[in-house]
């Protein structure tokens, strides 16, 4: 799915909060206002929640769009399109320096907002475009959410830069549990089983009378709650990351927490930016991962050609396959081993993602070696993955249970490797200086955005896979 990396250089007026390792970042730690750790946090949740959510409702979403399997190819495909809004605000930043942050993250969470509202309304519609049925209010407003979440990648974050440092880990927790609260209000959802096959009887009105025929059809879905009600909780999410901007920005008592106390909505402190599309949602957060190192940050540490030419092609891979080729064919993997199965691949797969993020804080920098071997290792699950797909409807050990839980394994293993080579990767070129940030930025576009075109093409014009029907 489509990101963004910043990367947020310490001001003179940040001067009482060197990054001297662990002690100074505890001493600092120990003075700081509850509040804002919470308000950071909501505020946080509202950056990437609409689109993960949206993804982890897919198994559900197929069984009732048009569609059909397809609809992942849909999603996978408007979510590069929709980096047109960081590449905007880039270039507006460029044009007009002084453009105040505040006011856009008011239209945008504005924006996520409205859409979120009417997904939870219109998400079932459907209009007839080029003959045939599709979910246009859906896919339309799946564009203004996915504008929304790129977009939040090159402007949250910066606009924590307004606050003390020890207030954005707070920002980057939010951050990640707007991938871990839709994931997990989704498992309680649940699906409502593998469905079975009954018996619908239907009419053909000829001249001669009418005939009736029995087909087999699969039973509806129930699950815990419905679709509208999970819609209606990304809403929420989206209203109450609002609310904590908005509180941010005008709370007098929480003032004497930004970096300087003169600084005011209509002026934020320097931020440099080196961003580039499309990163994992998470992977925006690694920006600030120097704040929990033990030794001081260093600005510079320059990559050999041969080491910086070897963690792009890394990135590259990794980024067609998770961004753009696997998100695209997971109903043609997962769907024919059941409902239940793509449920918990859905969902686990959403959980693994800020896990393996998170793990590259307490692990110590990877070598582009041992990046080169775990992204060997994502790719080998990968293969098995895109296998299941190609093979569709009758992969290997089909209505197994031991077929479940291979294919299971395989996602939650593919999406967390993946992920933590992406985010270590980024990390290294964070360290490189800016141009490695910008040239990473414009691999992970690029790859992306070739890996969702082509599986759309093959998906829905070449319909090389081949979908399952339980009851067919």
């Amino acid at each position: 799915m489509a990101r963004m990396q910043e990367q947020i250089f310490p001001s003179a007026q940040e001067e009482e909060e060197p990054l001297l390792g662990r002690a100074s970042l505890r001493s600092a730690m120990a003075h700081r206002n509850l509040l804002v750790d919470v308000l950071a946090a909501l505020f946080g949740v509202g950056a990437w929640v609409a689109i993960n959510g949206l993804w982890v409702e897919l198994p559900l979403l197929v069984e009732h769009l048009p569609e059909r399997w397809n609809l992942p190819s849909y999603l996978a495909v408007i979510i590069q399109i929709a980096n047109i809004g960081p590449l905007v605000y880039t270039l507006l930043k460029i044009l007009h320096p002084s453009l105040r942050p505040d006011p856009t993250v008011y239209f945008v969470l504005a924006l996520g907002s409205l859409a979120s509202l009417l997904l939870t309304l219109f998400w079932d519609r459907t209009s007839f475009v080029a003959g045939a049925n599709h979910s246009t209010a859906l896919l339309i407003l799946v564009f203004f959410l996915s504008l929304v979440d790129c977009t939040s990648s090159v402007l949250f974050l910066p606009y924590m830069a307004v606050w003390r440092r020890v207030y954005l880990p707070s920002y980057l927790v939010g951050e990640g549990l707007s991938g871990l609260l839709p994931g997990l209000v989704a498992l309680i959802q649940g699906v409502g089983g593998n469905p079975n096959c009954v018996n619908m009887t239907l009419w053909n009105v000829t001249d001669f009378g009418n005939d009736s025929y029995v087909v087999l059809v699969p039973e509806e879905l129930e699950p815990r709650f419905s679709v509208t009600t999970y819609f209606f909780f990304l809403f929420a999410m989206m209203i109450i990351s609002a609310l904590a901007f908005a509180l941010l920005q005008n709370l007098r008592s929480i003032r004497r927490e930004r970096v300087d106390l003169n600084i005011s909505s209509s002026s934020a402190p320097e931020v440099i930016q080196t961003s580039s599309p499309t990163l994992d949602s998470l992977e925006s957060s690694k920006s600030i991962s120097q704040l929990v190192q033990d030794v001081p940050v260093v600005p510079h540490r320059e990559l050999s050609t041969t080491s910086f030419a070897f963690l792009l092609g890394i990135l590259g891979w990794a980024c067609l396959l998770a961004n753009g080729v696997l998100p695209s064919i997971q109903s043609y993997s997962c769907g024919p081993y059941g409902n239940v199965a793509y449920h918990l691949v859905a969902t686990l797969a959403a959980l693994a993602n800020p896990t393996a993020a998170f793990l590259t804080l307490l692990l110590p920098r990877a070598k582009p070696k041992t990046l080169g071997l775990l992204a060997l290792l994502g790719s080998f699950f990968g293969a098995y993955v895109l296998a299941t797909a190609a093979l569709s409807p009758a992969p290997p050990l089909v209505d197994t249970d031991a077929g479940s839980a291979l294919v299971i394994m395989a996602w939650v293993s593919f999406t967390g490797l993946m992920t933590y080579v992406r985010v270590e990767t980024a990390n290294l070129m964070r360290e490189d200086g800016a141009s490695a940030l910008f040239w990473s930025g414009a691999i992970t576009q690029a790859s992306s955005a070739v890996g969702a075109v082509t599986i759309f093409v093959l998906v829905n014009v070449c319909q090389l896979f081949t979908p399952y029907y339980p009851c067919g």
